[in-house]
């Protein structure tokens, strides 16, 4: 049995992981360039005392409340899936 958790997912997926799933799964190439200036135009602050700092580029992970979000996550799992199954063909698992 495997039991992953996903709550800090959002904050460390790779985004050129998710564009190679995602040109791997044939989207085209328009689809891939939106998706590359939504990871591109993240921009984060972090508060002290309330009062937001230098803002700062995020280079990974995808926007909590974004509603793309949460199928972003979905191929970046995707991901995972593949190389659990290569694993299970190539015989590094088996099943009990």
């Amino acid at each position: 049995m495997l039991k992953l958790n996903f709550a800090k997912t959002f904050d460390t997926v790779e985004h050129n992981a998710v564009l190679e799933v995602m040109k791997h799964m044939g989207f085209p190439d328009k689809w891939l360039a939106w998706i590359k200036l939504i990871f591109n135009s993240g921009l984060s602050s972090i508060l002290l005392n309330g009062v937001p700092g230098k803002q700062f580029k995020c280079k990974r992970g995808v926007r909590q409340g974004d509603p793309l979000s949460p199928l972003l996550l979905v191929l970046a799992a995707e991901l995972l899936q593949y190389v659990i199954n290569d694993a299970y063909q190539q015989g590094h698992l088996t099943m009990p």
